[in-house]
């Protein structure tokens, strides 16, 4: 692909980690190649255990009750945190509709990492060791993780955990590439199906150039999916500084870009185009926070219609936040709608 030959620009640059740009440790060290299974589909992603997150339906399945999580910042883009039910008001395809559960969440994240890990990602393997190692380092206590890589087809590489031990193993496994393609928006519709009975908050870091060789699924069917998903992905470009120093500007490039920056705003998320090592800590603490910091609220839609569409969803907020009486408009980062359920 011509998208290939432009990445490949690199060739000759040592793709070499950064040391100390992942804290916790050394560059991952001879761990085993991801290859995909060729006859069999990876195991359904299940929570193990009894403390595992619990399943429930996500928001596109009933029109009866609708499911949003919640991000409420000021102007300076402060996460405001101790806001009331009173505070919001909701529409649905412009009509109000009753806020009827509400619940301010300060709570731990369940998260699964989809990386790519093709080919096409060799010349800037330090981008997706920093993305991941980072984000790693970012998790609490009580966090869920999951880890899938990607390439051809998307691998299961752990299925939730909480053991730190589990997760490192399975990210060391990210060392060399094996194929060339990178087929996105068939991983993201593998992941975002197996997120669909997770119970609250559940969001997908998506670590990819965003690129898509050839993909079984058409890109119009990943947006929808997303559309209908109850998770919210927040993706990290990368590949940025390899552009940056060759000035690189394809419209692949854009095109790949633009895939990111949708799938996340579809699904109340956000997308990141760090092109500098330094700036990936401030992206996996703005992502921490905003996922532990988020508003859970649900509401019975007065459109009872189960035909299918994309209903549009607004939400918003106000408050006085410096007491002189008046009330402050904020700004409020949710999902842009959800898809009925047809008969």
């Amino acid at each position: 692909m011509k998208i290939a030959a432009i990445l490949c620009l690199g060739l000759g640059i040592p793709a070499l980690l950064i040391a100390g740009s992942i804290r916790g440790g050394a560059a991952p060290a001879e761990p085993a190649v991801i290859q995909a299974p060729r006859q069999q589909a990876p195991p359904p992603m299940k929570p193990p255990g009894q403390d595992s997150p619990k399943g429930q339906t996500q928001i596109s399945v009933s029109v009866d009750l609708v499911n949003l999580q919640a991000l409420v910042t000021d102007k300076k883009d402060n996460i405001i945190t101790g806001l009331k039910a009173g505070n919001f008001t909701l529409y649905e395809d412009n009509v109000k509709q009753e806020i009827t559960n509400f619940t301010p969440v300060e709570a731990g994240m369940t998260v699964v990492m989809l990386v790519e890990f093709s080919k096409m990602v060799q010349w800037f393997i330090e981008d997706v060791w920093n993305a991941i190692f980072g984000f790693a380092d970012s998790l609490r206590r009580g966090d869920w993780v999951a880890v899938i890589g990607y390439d051809m087809r998307p691998t299961i590489l752990t299925d939730f955990t909480q053991n730190r031990a589990e997760l490192m193993d399975a990210l060391m496994r990210f060392n060399t590439p094996a194929f060339s393609e990178s087929n996105l928006c068939d991983a993201l519709i593998f992941t975002l199906d197996r997120v669909e009975e997770i119970e609250g908050k559940v969001a997908v870091l998506l670590v990819s150039t965003g690129m898509d060789t050839f993909s079984k699924h058409l890109y119009d069917e990943a947006l929808a999916k997303c559309k209908s998903s109850n998770a919210s992905i927040y993706a990290i470009g990368i590949g940025q500084s390899v552009r940056l120093r060759y000035n690189l500007d394809d419209i692949s490039l854009l095109m790949a870009d633009n895939r990111l920056r949708s799938v996340a705003e579809f699904t109340g998320g956000e997308a990141f185009f760090p092109r500098f090592t330094s700036e990936f800590p401030s992206i996996f603490k703005n992502i921490s926070a905003m996922l532990r910091n988020q508003y859970s609220l649900a509401y019975v839609s007065t459109n009872t219609k189960k035909d299918g569409k994309f209903r549009k969803v607004r939400l918003e907020a106000r408050a006085d936040l410096n007491g002189d009486g008046k009330l402050d408009d904020l700004k409020v980062k949710t999902r842009s709608g959800y898809i009925a359920r047809e008969k």
